[in-house]
C-alpha cells in the first residue's frame, strides 16, 4: 500500500508492508524510502513496515522557505499518528536518526522503542580535542560540499560529502549504484537547504533521558572515525544505551550488510516488545 499525507505544508510519499506491530523507517540525507529496501522484507514478515520520503526528498513536496528538523520530527510524528497507529518503533539512518531522536523526545509516547544508526550529531563532540578536530574536518567538508552545489556542480557536492563526511573514500562508487547516485545528486538541494539550518546538527539526545523510551545505537565496525566518536558522546550522554555493533559494516549498514542489519534489528524489536 502506498499514498501521500499532507502535513506541515508538504506532501510526504509513503509506502507500508506487513501486519503486526508498526516500525516507521526514516531514512537520512540525500536519499529516500528505496534505501529501505534490503531490510523491509525481513522485517515485514513480522511488523508492519512504514516507510517515507522526508519532506523535499523525491516524491515529496517540501513549501517555499528554510526548513528546520524540527519540521522534520514534526513530520515522523504524523506518519506515526497517521500510518502507524499513533505508537511505533521508530528506527532512523544517519540524519533520519536525528529526526527520530528529536520526534521520541518531543513525544516519548509515540516511540515504543527507538533504533538509531549513527547520527550525526557533530555539536556533541567537545571537550575532547580528537573529537572537536573531527568536527571540524567535517564541518570543513560540508562548507566545500555547499559551495559545489551552490554554483550548480550538485554531483560534485554530494561525491565531496559523501566521500568525506558520509561514507569514507570510494563509497561513491563502489557503495552506491548509478540509480542511487542518481537520487543522491537529485536531493543535492534540499540537502543544501538542510545545511542551512542552525539546529540541525544540535538535537540533545539528553532529552530521552527518563522518558522510559528504550534507545539503542547501530554502529559499524567499519564506519568513519567521527561515527565513533558520535557513538560515545551518545553513550554519555544516555546512560541506559545500548550499543549494538554491525560486523563489517560502515555507516550504512541496511545498503551495505542487510541480511545482518536485519537481523540485529529484529533481535531489538522482539527484546523491547
Amino acid at each position: 500500500m502506498s499514498g501521500r499525507l499532507r502535513v506541515g505544508g508538504a506532501e510526504l510519499a509513503w509506502e507500508r508492508a506487513g501486519s503486526g506491530d508498526p516500525v516507521v523507517l526514516v531514512h537520512g540525507s540525500w536519499d529516500d524510502r528505496r534505501s529501505w529496501s534490503g531490510v523491509v522484507p525481513g522485517l515485514s514478515r513480522s511488523h508492519t513496515v512504514v516507510r517515507y520520503d522526508r519532506r523535499g526528498h523525491s516524491e515529496s513536496t517540501a513549501p517555499p522557505g528554510q526548513g528546520t528538523v524540527i519540521e522534520d520530527a514534526e513530520d515522523l510524528l504524523a506518519v506515526v499518528d497517521e500510518l502507524a497507529g499513533g505508537r511505533a518503533h521508530l528506527v532512523g539512518h544517519s540524519y533520519g536518526a536525528s529526526v527520530v531522536l528529536l520526534a521520541a523526545a518531543r513525544r516519548p509516547s509515540a516511540a515504543r522503542s527507538v533504533v538509531v544508526h549513527e547520527p550525526p550529531l557533530f555539536a556533541s563532540l567537545t571537550g575532547d580535542p580528537a573529537a572537536e578536530a573531527l568536527r571540524a574536518e567535517a564541518a570543513g567538508w560540508m562548507r566545500r560540499a555547499a559551495e559545489l552545489i551552490e554554483v550548480g556542480d550538485a554531483e560534485g557536492g554530494a561525491r565531496t560529502f559523501v566521500e568525506h563526511v558520509g561514507f569514507g573514500r570510494g563509497a561513491w562508487e563502489a557503495l552506491f549504484d548509478a540509480e542511487a547516485r542518481a537520487t543522491i545528486v537529485a536531493n543535492a538541494a534540499t540537502w543544501l537547504d538542510q545545511h542551512r539550518d542552525p539546529n540541525r546538527l544540535a538535537v540533545d539526545p539528553a532529552a530521552l533521558a527518563g522518558t522510559g523510551v528504550p534507545v539503542a545505537v547501530t554502529t559499524g565496525t567499519d564506519t568513519l572515525p567521527i561515527y565513533r566518536a558520535v557513538v560515545a558522546a551518545l553513550a554519555g550522554a544516555l546512560p541506559d544505551l545500548t550499543v549494538l555493533p554491525v560486523e563489517g559494516a560502515g555507516h550504512a549498514p541496511h545498503l551495505s550488510h542487510p541480511a545482518a542489519y536485519t537481523a540485529l534489528l529484529l533481535d531489538r524489536l522482539r527484546a523491547t516488545g
